[in-house]
């Protein structure tokens, strides 16, 4: 069932509530997000929209290749981290190793996640550039090689590339990264399997929960905000409310 322009509306003013510890930030990608998605949109609309929707619902080829069960996952796990930092004061098992752990697992569902969003933008700026894809094939490349396709394309994809921790990355993909509960550090190894190498690294959990996280998640909001956006795009009304948000 499609939303109704009011539902979408709630649910993109919610994107950017309060609890967003790097809204200012979310709100320029979503703009910079908003622009090519535009751009895109008036090159061919139908595509454009179905590159977007199939995110959640797949395409009318491959049904299957929709990501909403991955989305839901992340949401659900994300607020049990919530809840758990909530349980603090009244939780006598509170642990600060469980919870790292928890956080953890959040960024590795959320780069998952930011995996399956630049599959789309990599259709997006196939389309911008007018060149043939197929997204069942791009689908299943590598995040490296998504990731070099928007920094070696004419299109500047910089704003939401550069927030994506090449290190850690490649750690948390290979459960070579974890908490140093004793010194209270993230720690992580890694691993170049072109250059054959392995180089050790530290996180501070301000850097960690301050940066690296909400880059990783504005990633993942700032896709759904810039596609509400275009579903809102007929509602001159409900558009401009939208678009007031993040200008």
């Amino acid at each position: 069932m499609i939303n109704s322009p009011d539902q979408f509306l709630k649910d993109y003013q919610q994107i950017f509530n309060n609890d967003n510890i790097a809204k200012d930030d979310l709100k320029r990608i979503t703009g910079q997000l908003n622009i090519l998605f535009d751009e895109a949109f008036n090159m061919n609309k139908d595509k454009t929209s179905e590159l977007i929707a199939s995110f959640i619902l797949g395409t009318t080829n491959n049904r299957l290749i929709a990501d909403k069960e991955a989305y839901d996952s992340y949401i659900g796990h994300h607020l049990e981290t919530s809840n758990y930092i909530k349980s603090r004061d009244i939780n006598p098992t509170f642990s600060k190793q469980v919870l790292a752990n928890m956080e953890i697992e959040d960024f590795k569902m959320a780069f998952e996640l930011d995996k399956k969003i630049l599959v789309r933008l990599v259709c997006v700026d196939r389309l911008l550039n007018n060149q043939e894809f197929n997204i069942e094939n791009i689908y299943f490349e590598s995040a490296g090689s998504l990731i070099n396709r928007l920094t070696q394309s004419n299109t500047d994809w910089s704003f939401l590339t550069d927030l994506i921790d090449k290190c850690l990355r490649n750690a948390s993909s290979h459960l070579d990264f974890y908490y140093d509960a004793e010194h209270a550090i993230f720690k992580g190894k890694d691993v170049n399997s072109r250059l054959k190498s392995i180089e050790k690294f530290s996180v501070s959990p301000e850097e960690f929960l301050g940066r690296i996280m909400p880059n990783t998640t504005n990633i993942i909001q700032s896709f759904i905000a810039a596609g509400i956006l275009l579903c809102l795009k007929p509602y001159e009304n409900y558009y401009k409310q939208a678009l007031s948000i993040i200008e």
